[in-house]
Formats: C-alpha cells, sequence, structure tokens
C-alpha cells in the first residue's frame, strides 16, 4: 500500500515539469515584453530628440525667413525702380538664399533618415539595392533554368512524336 506522502509526492512530481515549463515560459513572456519596453522607450527617446532637434530648425528658418522678407521688401522698392539687378546685394542674397536652400534640403535629409533608421523601416535608397541585387538574382535563376526546360521540353517532343521515331 502506499501512504498519503508517496501519493503526494508522485503527484508533484508528475506536475512539476509541467509547472516547471510554465514558468519557464512565463519568464520568457516577461523578458520579451521587457525588451520590447525597453526597445520602445528608446526609440521614444530618440523620436523626441529629432522632434527638438525639427523645431530648432523651423524655428532657425522663421527667424531667416523674417530677415529675408524685411530685405525683401526693401528691395522690392527698388525692384520697381529697376535697379535691382545691377545691385551687388541682390546677387548677394541670391547666393545667400541658395545657399540656405541647400542647407536646409541636407537637414531635412538628415532629420528624415533618423526617423527612417529609429523607426526600423528600410531607406529608398536600402529598397532600390534590395531591387537591383532581387532583379540580378531573377535573371541568375532564369538563366541557369533555361538549359533545363529545353532539356525536358526536347525529351518530351522526341518521345510523343512518331515521326522521328525510326518504323520497322
Amino acid at each position: 500500500m502506499t501512504t498519503k506522502n508517496e501519493t503526494t509526492e508522485t503527484k508533484t512530481a508528475e506536475t512539476t515539469p509541467a509547472a516547471t515549463e510554465t514558468a519557464k515560459v512565463a519568464a520568457l513572456a516577461q523578458n520579451v515584453e521587457s525588451f520590447l519596453k525597453a526597445q520602445l522607450a528608446v526609440a521614444q527617446k530618440r523620436i523626441e530628440e529629432l522632434e527638438t532637434e525639427a523645431q530648432k530648425v523651423v524655428k532657425t528658418l522663421e527667424s531667416r525667413g523674417q530677415e529675408a522678407a524685411k530685405e525683401a521688401q526693401a528691395l522690392w522698392g527698388k525692384l520697381q525702380a529697376g535697379e535691382l539687378l545691377a545691385d551687388p546685394r541682390v546677387q548677394e542674397l541670391g547666393k545667400k538664399v541658395e545657399s540656405a536652400r541647400a542647407e536646409l534640403g541636407k537637414r531635412l535629409d538628415g532629420i528624415q533618415t533618423k526617423v527612417v533608421e529609429a523607426v526600423g523601416v528600410a531607406s529608398q535608397a536600402q529598397l532600390k539595392d534590395l531591387n537591383k541585387e532581387l532583379a540580378k538574382l531573377s535573371r541568375k535563376v532564369d538563366a541557369l533554368l533555361k538549359p533545363v526546360r529545353r532539356g525536358s521540353n526536347g525529351a518530351a517532343k522526341s518521345a510523343s512524336s512518331p515521326a522521328s521515331a525510326p518504323r520497322a
């Protein structure tokens, strides 16, 4: 006869692997959850930094825009008088505007790239590279499959064609 303690030990031994496995799964799920939360927090912090940087760029652009508007109004009078194009300040202003435009374009591209990296999405350049590589591999596969297709088609035609078989 088995005692009550032996029966309890047997049941505990039988349920222990299942309980251990459940505990492992729960611990793994908690580890994954904490990892994802940490990654999300890092991404959110980076996005906030990018937003702050973007706000600084916008403020800089606003101040430059206000300065340019003041200069434009002053030069508007000269334009109406017809002396604007010969003015060296106009030529200098044109150079400043072009350099500011180029700088703004670079900054916005940089911010866009940082946002794409923070989110974890492939950039357009990466997608183009992947498409080129995919096209190369596709051509290689097609080139490798052409002889196989010809060989299988040729064998099928000669077996099914009675004109090519010799008659006795």
